[in-house]
């Protein structure tokens, strides 16, 4: 034994803590008595609070023998961990030179160059702030392997990091120390958690020299039947580290989700999220070293657990379509299923957005453009028939999976050359050869290691991100500093709804926040360039079990609950959402269901409101009611007007809860054109027919009905006016059938803002006769134009429409005679029309979604944690500053630039 000068300064200080292990102490004490080192090490004996006298004993006998090497400490008994802290600022201020500390424990020893050996490892390595060993067992006999790159996401998982570890002062220096609150045990765990924290990392050696005592019963056992609940106070205490957004990072730098190969460049791409700038990019001959590498030794080096076959331009035209993310994020569903799935794209014929789901497994689409496949599905397929094995003739004609067909509109379709169009197939073929005929593969059929690979958190390192959303996959969506909020709606057609939405959308936007649209009902809708250009991203939830009103029965007020709010499987939605800063759902109906957990995890909520819809016998339902049901589960209520704001305090909801953002014309219009147009308006003949606009769906919320009855009243009645009746029915069973004469009148319904603004340059009058509503985005609209308004007064019509001043208020039981009568005089007294129409105009002139929004943008800047920066929870620096990924020494790579 070679044993240090007594004047050498110790690098090393060793720790001991006491408690109960008295006879085997001695054995732990001269084992690092024994190192072999060149360097001076000191051991630091913590009798914390034995009762056992022989402690006391072996503890003087070794101070008194070794005074220049061993002191001993004695305190009161505090725990595990207040022993060690003990130790520790003992040892710092006694030597304030100690370059590092060991936790021995002192049932536990060492083999006589293991110190030496770790400093060495240190040493070479300045960017670890620890060195932890492979456990190898005494007593209860077992060699674990905790080799391969260290992985704070997959430290959250397990403890891969035994107290056994040598770790560098300065992460103690840093005010990192075992927490004394731990009495149950994972002490040790939760240091190193703290540790990865505050920005340190460890680092795996090989053969340490640790020899762990193992018995079948002891204090690690009895902390294995208290796991949850220690699990539980960890995951608190660290909640910045297991929130969803950094454990997203941590797998974007460690354990990527994704292998994308892209056949027209040869490169593969590393990466949770396709389109980070931070994604790794490899060569094929690297890929192939990991696979293999991978099947050798899965719990050592990490592979993505989903390869992706796709050809640039494909991936460009799914970008700019504001569906790549979702699209992986669903094919990752359906491949979890099934092994394999594919997606193809199409031009739709009639302009919209859609998707047909296929799960029921079938053989591979001959011109898929994007495969997505389980690693361990295709390793499975690799490594049939031996190591000696033929390749299959055609391994893809055996590959059943899910198929995603997507259907784009021909702007955003036509993106993707048609050269590179269908051909993922195809690449699969070719990067199966390949991987087959692979030198490396004949050498995964042979055990490498004597170890046991333990580190079994390491292969599904993308299920570790998935527990906050109980298990679904997660959006592949990382953060950028940005605030994104996302939008909900059950469909997208052109209903209000749909329009007050992308308008909310807009005003957002102006104010610096990134909508992203999610439709969670329908599989299709009117998705135009309007709204790609106003949501970075389109989104489907395309869950088979979510109804958006389904209900078996439980009401709240007269309003069903919906099956799917309070017993469906929530964690679809979830893993689609739960990366937002914020939600507003817009009349998503079940949707509700998912916000007290959305809430949970960080994402602030909103409710979208209306108006209050009408039951056949006229009792007040729908989304408003379905709001007050799940009140606590929204940070804000979104009223589309001051009315419908006042109705929600009175029924419960707290003033500070309430920010109502008023409703505005839904599409811009020029300044110079209206006043054109009120021009040509104001010089019509006093006796010209008065020209009269309903413009709507034709149902009875509308009053379809009523109007019916005006049309032919005034006809009788000899009243001049020209009639337009533009729209079509959307809820078609509650669409009346219509007379004969409403149908010579009806148009079809305008969605263009320029053959709006016709319309309304057409009308002197627009006619609404509602039962029931909220703030109509058309009213407002038409009186931009000019257009005198003649509506019932329901809902919140009477905030912008005031009787006899800028329009005409109907009372809804006597809609249709009034409604005559207020024609007649309109048609008769062309002065009060005008007086009407020009102040009708004068009231909308600021009314702006951009000014509407203002208040919602300032409440949600307060309510919003800053944006995710790049920090320590996000990068695992090697030793060139990049993020750590098991690629092996001999696999190069580089990034983008």
């Amino acid at each position: 034994m070679t044993e240090p000068s007594p004047q050498l300064a110790p690098r090393i200080a060793v720790i001991v803590p006491i408690f109960r292990h008295s006879v085997l102490l001695a054995e732990a004490v001269q084992s690092v008595l024994d190192q072999r080192a060149d360097f001076g090490i000191h051991i630091f004996l913590v009798n914390d609070g034995c009762p056992h006298a022989e402690t006391e004993a072996v503890c003087r006998d070794y101070a008194l023998a070794c005074p220049d090497r061993v002191t001993y400490l004695r305190k009161p008994n505090g725990g595990l961990s207040d022993a060690r802290n003990h130790g520790i600022r003992h040892a710092m201020a006694a030597f304030p030179g100690i370059e590092a500390l060991y936790m021995l424990d002192a049932d536990n020893k060492l083999r006589p160059d293991a110190l030496a050996r770790t400093m060495a490892a240190l040493d070479a390595h300045p960017e670890a702030d620890w060195i932890y060993p492979n456990i190898d067992m005494i007593g209860l006999e077992f060699a674990g392997d905790y080799g391969g790159d260290y992985s704070l996401l997959v430290h959250t998982g397990m403890n891969i990091s035994e107290a056994g570890s040598l770790i560098r002062r300065r992460v103690f220096d840093a005010g990192v120390y075992f927490d004394t609150d731990f009495k149950l045990g994972f002490e040790d765990w939760d240091f190193f958690l703290s540790a990865g924290r505050a920005g340190f990392r460890g680092r795996n050696l090989e053969d340490f020299g640790f020899q762990y005592r193992k018995r079948p019963e002891s204090m690690l056992a009895d902390s294995a039947r208290d796991a949850e609940m220690i699990r539980g106070t960890m995951r608190h205490k660290h909640r910045d580290l297991f929130a969803p957004e950094s454990l997203l990072a941590l797998e974007q730098a460690e354990c990527p989700r994704f292998a994308i190969f892209t056949a027209d460049t040869g490169e593969v791409r590393l990466t949770v999220d396709p389109m980070a700038e931070a994604a790794r990019r490899v060569t094929l001959d690297c890929f192939e070293q990991m696979i293999w590498r991978h099947r050798i030794a899965p719990t050592r080096f990490h592979f993505p657990p989903f390869v992706v076959l796709a050809r640039g331009a494909v991936m460009a035209a799914l970008e700019k379509a504001g569906a790549l993310r979702w699209a992986l994020w669903k094919l990752e569903w359906m491949a979890e299923r099934r092994g394999v799935a594919s997606l193809s794209l199409s031009t739709s014929q009639n302009g919209r957005f859609g998707f047909t789901d296929r799960s029921t497994p079938q053989s591979l689409p001959e011109t898929a453009d994007v495969l997505v496949v389980r690693s361990k599905w295709l390793l499975e397929f690799l490594s049939e028939k031996g190591p000696d094995g033929p390749a299959p003739s055609d391994p893809t004609r055996r590959m059943y999976g899910a198929t995603l067909d997507l259907r784009l509109p021909p702007e955003t379709a036509d993106a993707a050359s048609s050269g590179q169009r269908g051909l993922a197939t195809e690449d699969m073929r070719t990067l199966f050869g390949r991987l087959h005929g692979s030198p490396f593969r004949a050498a995964s059929f042979s055990g490498w290691e004597w170890r046991v690979g333990d580190i079994h958190q390491r292969p599904r390192a993308h299920h570790l991100v998935r527990e906050p959303f109980g298990g679904a996959p997660v959006y592949p969506k990382m953060p950028d500093g940005r605030r994104h909020v996302g939008l909900i709606l059950p469909l997208v057609e052109f209903g209000g709804v749909e329009k007050v939405a992308l308008n909310m959308a807009k005003g957002l936007r102006s104010h610096g926040w990134v909508p992203h649209l999610f439709v969670v009902e329908a599989t299709e809708g009117a998705i135009t360039q309007e709204w790609r250009s106003t949501f970075e991203s389109v989104n489907f939830l395309s869950a088979a079990d979510f109804a958006l009103w389904e209900a078996d029965g439980e009401t709240y007020f007269g309003t069903d609950v919906p099956n799917w709010a309070t017993g469906g499987n929530h964690s679809p939605a979830l893993g689609l959402m739960g990366w937002l800063d914020v939600v507003i759902n817009c009349h998503g109906g079940a949707i509700s269901g998912i916000m007290g957990q959305l809430r949970r995890l960080g994402v602030v909520t909103a409710n979208s409101l209306h108006l209050n819809e009408l039951s056949p016998f006229g009792r007040p339902l729908g989304n408003t009611y379905l709001g007050l049901a799940y009140e606590h589960a929204y940070n804000l209520f979104l009223p589309c007007s001051h009315q419908l704001g006042d109705w929600c305090h009175a029924m419960g909801i707290p003033s500070e809860k309430i920010l109502p953002v008023p409703n505005a014309p839904s599409f811009p219009a020029d300044p110079d054109r209206l006043a054109v147009d009120q021009a040509a308006r104001n010089a019509r003949g006093e006796t010209d027919p008065l020209r009269v606009i309903f413009l709507g769906r034709l149902d009875r919320q509308k009053g379809i009905d009523k109007l019916s009855e005006c049309v032919i009243d005034t006809r009788q009645r000899g009243v001049a006016i020209d009639w337009r009746v533009v729209g079509k029915s959307v809820i078609g069973s509650d669409a009346p059938p219509l007379p004969g004469y409403m149908e010579d009148l009806l148009e079809p319904p305008l969605t263009e803002a320029g053959d709006l603004l016709d319309a309304f340059a057409w009308a002197d009058v627009m006619v609404l006769l509602s039962s029931y509503e909220g703030l109509p985005l058309t009213i407002l609209e038409a009186m931009r134009s000019g257009v005198v308004t003649v509506a019932t007064d329901v809902g919140a019509v009477s905030e912008v429409v005031t009787d006899g001043e800028n329009g005409v208020l109907l009372n809804v039981e006597t809609a249709s005679r009034d409604c005559v009568q207020a024609l007649g005089r309109l048609s008769a007294d062309r002065a009060l029309l005008r007086r009407l129409s020009d102040r009708a105009r004068s009231d909308m002139q600021d009314r702006d979604w951009q000014s509407a929004t203002a208040p919602l943008h300032a409440r949600l800047e307060r309510m919003v944690a800053p944006p995710a920066k790049d920090d320590v929870l996000t990068a695992s620096k090697g030793e060139q500053g990049e993020p750590m990924i098991a690629a092996g020494p001999s696999c190069g790579a580089r990034r983008p630039g």
